[in-house]
């Protein structure tokens, strides 16, 4: 049932991305479901910032709307402030390190110790233009920026190409971002092409590290990363179910709650 709606939502977006808007008794009629569940999956593309809902349908977003980014940087930013500095105090010098898209990624880039950037011979490898611009002029960085599609709305490169330069690379540790987090389905996030980066920025690196806010426990993204099972640490905050955390650790994750 879930791999259906995921499908069945991405249907959607392509159709928003070619026609620039959709009505619900429209797509009712085209995926052969009710006007109930098509209501539904356009809240929940909404909610992750991938279209803005209209009376009878949708409409794609226009460019010069504020970003989902700098919307998002602004829900638990206290929660997401502690996991980056925590986060950042696990960078050591001489590192390589992927930095994946989205808030709490970046506010662990922002927390980075001053001295690692004046001199800590770090390696930093993102798609993500946000981070670019948080480290990419400081003289202890040597920064990869990964080439691709652009989607302006998240400020990231994403598509063939990008996990094309991903190959043969070998980072120590990936900050990875999600947008839900469940036992069944995984990590998971709203945009099916950056999964796919994420998912080979996860395999270059020797340890995942998945920086993300408690709101996000329960939640289900359009599309799985990848299992609990496949990442190493999650770094989140005290409001986290403790059945969650507790079925984590039994897995062998190490849990750090800020």
């Amino acid at each position: 049932m879930a791999a259906l709606i995921s499908k069945r939502r991405s249907t959607i977006l392509e159709v928003l991305n070619r026609i620039r808007s959709v009505r619900v008794a429209d797509l009712s009629l085209q995926l052969g479901v009710s006007e109930v569940s098509i209501r539904r999956d356009l809240q929940i593309l909404e909610e992750h910032g991938l279209l803005k809902r209209v009376h009878g349908g949708a409409v794609a977003l226009d460019p010069g709307e504020e970003t989902p980014l700098a919307a998002r940087m602004d829900v638990q930013r206290d929660k997401k402030e502690r996991i980056g500095r925590a986060a950042a105090q696990m960078v050591h010098r001489g590192e390589s390190l992927i930095f994946d898209s989205g808030s709490t990624p970046l506010q662990v880039a922002r927390c980075l110790d001053s001295d690692l950037l004046q001199s800590g011979n770090l390696t930093i490898i993102t798609a993500h233009l946000p981070v670019v611009r948080q480290l990419g002029h400081w003289p202890g960085v040597h920064l990869i920026l990964l080439g691709g599609i652009y989607v302006p709305a998240y400020e990231v490169l994403v598509g063939p190409q990008t996990v094309e330069q991903l190959k043969g690379l070998h980072v120590d540790k990936i900050f990875l971002g999600a947008d839900g987090m469940t036992l069944s389905h995984g990590f998971t996030t709203a945009n099916v092409l950056e999964a796919e980066v994420d998912r080979a920025m996860a395999q270059a690196a020797t340890e995942v590290i998945v920086v993300s806010d408690s709101s996000k426990i329960g939640g289900i993204g359009l599309t799985t990363i990848m299992p609990v099972s496949g990442i190493d640490k999650l770094i989140t905050d005290t409001d986290a179910p403790l059945d969650f955390v507790a079925a984590l650790r039994d897995l062998g994750i190490q849990v750090i709650l800020v």
